[in-house]
């Protein structure tokens, strides 16, 4: 009997509130049809409001990711749990398995529907860094704004009402609801909305584990130089051999 295949989640920030709603929706959604690992950052910030924070938790989740890889967890594919998708490339090119961010995923799920979308998100610098990935996706055709829903966020009913006159504003057809956060209340802002509403978080878990079926990997990176100051986990992982200071150096 085929084994189930295996699901590396990584939530890049460090709050647990939000790690635990994201194994929740993971399992809701697979249910019995995949192993779930969910993890949370070793370290950087709780919430990711700046592009600092954003560059600290990619380098978390390469962390967190070779320390589960150490411990034998061998992921068939990876989800990076946060709608900015930090570290993706990286930890694609470091692992040499398939990995689902749930920003790229939900953008190119809705580009490839009828119509056009808008992205909903908390954060102005959120705004500007998800209209850089659409451009390097080149869906800019597809996707017709990026709004802010601070404010608005509080309440599913208040978010519904705003997401639904934002989609009228910018003539989009449906509006991707973005951000771990709100994963608890995507459900009811769904229901209430005027327009039908995209949960990339649920689609980037589905996605992951149709890649984790077909148990793809490629050779994992192989930089050249030495580490110093990385975790030891990671640097075995990257194939650097570890750079000891020398007592001059260190003084």
């Amino acid at each position: 009997m085929q084994r189930r295949p295996r699901l590396l989640i990584i939530n890049p920030n460090t709050s647990e509130t939000v790690s635990a709603s994201i194994d929740a929706l993971a399992r809701h959604t697979l249910g019995d049809d995949a192993e779930i690992r969910t993890v949370t950052a070793p370290f950087g910030l709780s919430y990711l409001f700046t592009r600092v924070a954003v560059s600290i938790a990619a380098h978390a989740a390469l962390d967190a990711a070779a320390r589960e890889a150490e411990g034998g967890y061998a992921a068939d594919a990876v989800v990076v749990g946060c709608f900015g998708d930090p570290g993706r490339e990286a930890l694609a090119e470091m692992l040499g398995v398939p990995v689902v961010g749930f920003a790229e995923a939900g953008l190119v799920h809705a580009a490839s529907l009828p119509g056009r979308s808008i992205v909903a998100v908390h954060g102005s610098i959120w705004c500007e860094m998800l209209s850089e990935l659409v451009l390097r996706l080149g869906i800019s055709h597809k996707i017709t704004g990026i709004v802010s829903i601070e404010g608005h966020d509080e309440v599913a009913s208040s978010l519904a009402d705003y997401v639904t006159r934002q989609a009228l504003v910018h003539g989009a057809e449906r509006v991707i609801v973005g951000g771990a956060g709100l994963i608890g209340i995507i459900p009811d802002v769904a229901a209430a909305a005027g327009v039908p509403v995209v949960d990339p978080h649920r689609i980037a878990i589905l996605q992951a584990q149709h890649l984790a079926q077909a148990r793809l990997r490629a050779a994992p990176s192989q930089p050249g130089g030495s580490a110093r100051g990385l975790s030891p986990a990671l640097a075995r992982l990257a194939g650097a051999p570890v750079e000891i200071p020398s007592l001059s150096s260190a003084s």
